[in-house]
């Protein structure tokens, strides 16, 4: 049975909640918050807020495990990002089964409520990826995530780097569609990483602050800088011809960050963006994890015909001869509509 979280199943979290992946990196570092938190928060909240919850209980004369599973609204409503899912691979034999019930009701569910896209980051793992695969997971990106937990030295602001307003949106939209892969796109959708706007259901500790670096009114880079209590996490989008130019700029956002032991600053690199982690090295940043990005697509648009039905004829054409009509002197002529 598959279905979403009720106050019933607070047991069933309870029991399986420290035995789970979460997913979604940049909110498990930054936030910090329970599965039980999330989903006592989305059943109060009508999924306002919090996670979307969905429960797996296997059948008594199933040879199963049963689990939960949560997703995050995306930064539209046609997407979800899995956040959570137990139990973990390594608490028994069969939740790799279990994984691929879930996930395969999971999409069904996303279809239901009109979610087009199920989005993963998940620590690059054989096995785990291999079940999403069979679950209708698609491989889009792989990306090295690097962390510095020491004092960055203060540096000046940058010429060209200043804050971003609405109106450089189109801009950007426009630097993300020729920088990024067009398969990363379509997994993405419209740029929603990269919108000047705050996330959903941001939690009120948490402030972003985007940064655009532009030059005789041509965009080259932008910068996000998500900071909470717990730390900060930078993403970078810069044009590859002025990847090595951005060093300047990311020495300015780490005096922004003020990274320290306790509150780390996270840089993730896809592969696609050759030479950034170079850069982020010079600075001290040690590689942390590596992820990868897979997406599972709920709908497919096809192309379909329809039939055109003429009024008055709809029981009378046979289809086996050329269209036409008798006429009373038993001669055929051509019909004319």
């Amino acid at each position: 049975m598959f279905r979403l979280f009720g106050l019933r199943d607070v047991l069933l979290l309870r029991r399986l909640g420290l035995q789970g992946v979460a997913f979604d990196l940049r909110r498990q570092l930054l936030d910090g918050s329970t599965p039980m938190h999330d989903a006592l928060v989305g059943y109060l909240t009508a999924h306002h807020l919090g996670a979307i919850t969905c429960v797996f209980r296997a059948r008594q004369a199933e040879d199963g495990l049963s689990g939960f599973v949560q997703v995050s609204a995306g930064a539209t409503d046609a997407d979800w990002d899995l956040a959570y899912m137990a139990p973990s691979l390594d608490y028994h034999l069969d939740a790799g089964g279990a994984w691929c019930r879930m996930l395969g009701n999971l999409v069904l569910l996303g279809a239901e409520h009109g979610v087009q896209r199920i989005c993963v980051r998940s620590a690059e793992d054989a096995e785990a990826e291999d079940l999403f695969r069979r679950s209708g997971f698609t491989v889009v990106s792989r990306e090295e995530v690097f962390a510095l937990d020491r004092e960055a030295k203060p540096a000046p602001l940058p010429r060209g780097l200043r804050r971003a307003t609405p109106h450089d949106q189109w801009a950007l939209d426009e630097l993300y569609r020729q920088v990024v892969p067009k398969v990363v796109q379509q997994a993405e959708g419209c740029a929603p990483r990269w919108r000047l706007r705050p996330s959903r259901g941001m939690r009120p500790r948490r402030t972003v602050e985007h940064y655009v670096w532009a030059d005789k009114g041509r965009m080259l880079a932008c910068l996000h800088l998500h900071k909470t209590d717990r730390g900060s996490w930078l993403e970078v989008l810069t044009r590859p011809e002025q990847r090595g130019d951005v060093l300047p700029h990311l020495r300015y956002l780490l005096t922004q960050a003020s990274p320290s032991a306790q509150t780390p600053v996270y840089c993730p690199v896809p592969d696609h963006a050759v030479g950034l982690g170079w850069l982020l090295r010079t600075m001290g940043f040690e590689p942390y994890t590596r992820q990868v990005l897979l997406v599972a697509h709920t709908v497919t648009r096809v192309s379909a015909r329809s039939r055109l039905v003429v009024p008055g004829l709809e029981h009378s054409v046979d289809v086996s001869r050329p269209m036409g009509h008798v006429s009373p002197s038993g001669e055929s002529r051509p019909l004319v509509c």
